[in-house]
């Protein structure tokens, strides 16, 4: 994926709730995970995924609400 690419699709989920942030960011790691080599910790650091939430003023306790949404997708059914 080209990084201009990318870069325009961290913007636009900036418009996205939570949820649909969750999802992409994990859509996003999987897609990377899928190609030739593994994603590295370097890697996930300059995808964009590290900190798309720190201006968020509705998260309150970051580590509190990262923990509820990942319960969250570990409960809820994947739709095919």
């Amino acid at each position: 994926m080209a990084l201009e690419t990318l870069e325009k699709i961290l913007k636009q989920a900036d418009h996205l709730t939570p949820n649909e942030q969750l999802l992409l960011a994990t859509r996003l790691i999987e897609k990377v995970r899928q190609g030739n080599k593994p994603m590295t910790g370097k890697d996930l650091l300059n995808s964009g995924v590290v900190g798309m939430w720190a201006k968020r003023k509705d998260i309150g306790d970051s580590l509190a609400y990262a923990r509820k949404l990942r319960a969250q997708a570990q409960t809820r059914r994947r739709v095919q």
